[in-house]
């Protein structure tokens, strides 16, 4: 899949090269945006595969919400770390949520939005956020006391920015 990173933003693009998603911080939360509903298939021969199984590898214990988190083994249901009434039903249905799964050889990423039900949204993007330095939801590491939000940013986000430190303005493929 290739990409580009261009002052913190990391992007990423199908065969087309359409942007399909990107990769940023806004103000002290980073940001995985998506520009798509389409499923994303993400394959052991590309870059994001090994960084999504190490933070795949991680369990958590998750708050209790309205909007419940959930990992398992292969699964990861994640609502954006984002301010919603839970007695609005139009504020909670506005939430996105990210679902990554494992399966054999590939991660399959999908966002989705229960907005998505009641309307028909012209635009189908979906931002998901994490709040990192316990400033989020709660969440815990069982086995390094950190927070999902920390381990994204650390084991995601920093490792594909990092890799391509000193280029401004590159297509990598």
């Amino acid at each position: 899949m290739p990409k580009s990173v261009n002052d913190g933003t990391i992007s990423f693009y199908d065969d087309m090269n359409n942007e399909i998603m990107y990769m940023k911080f806004l103000g002290a939360d980073c940001v995985w945006y998506f520009k798509t509903a389409k499923k994303i298939i993400i394959t052991k021969d590309m870059e994001l595969y090994s960084l999504l199984n190490n933070f795949m590898n991680n369990s958590y214990i998750f708050g209790h919400s309205q909007l419940q988190d959930y990992k398992d083994e292969t699964k990861l249901i994640w609502y954006s770390d984002c301010f919603y009434d839970p007695h609005d039903a139009w504020s909670v249905a506005s939430i996105s949520c990210l679902k990554i799964e494992k399966n054999e050889n590939c991660f399959n990423i999908r966002c989705t939005k229960k907005l998505d039900e009641i309307i028909d949204r012209p635009s189908k993007t979906y931002g998901i956020c994490f709040s990192p330095a316990g400033n989020g939801k709660y969440s815990q590491n069982i086995n390094t006391g950190s927070t999902l939000q920390d381990d994204f940013i650390t084991q995601v986000y920093q490792p594909l920015l990092n890799k391509n430190m000193g280029l401004k303005k590159t297509r990598l493929k």
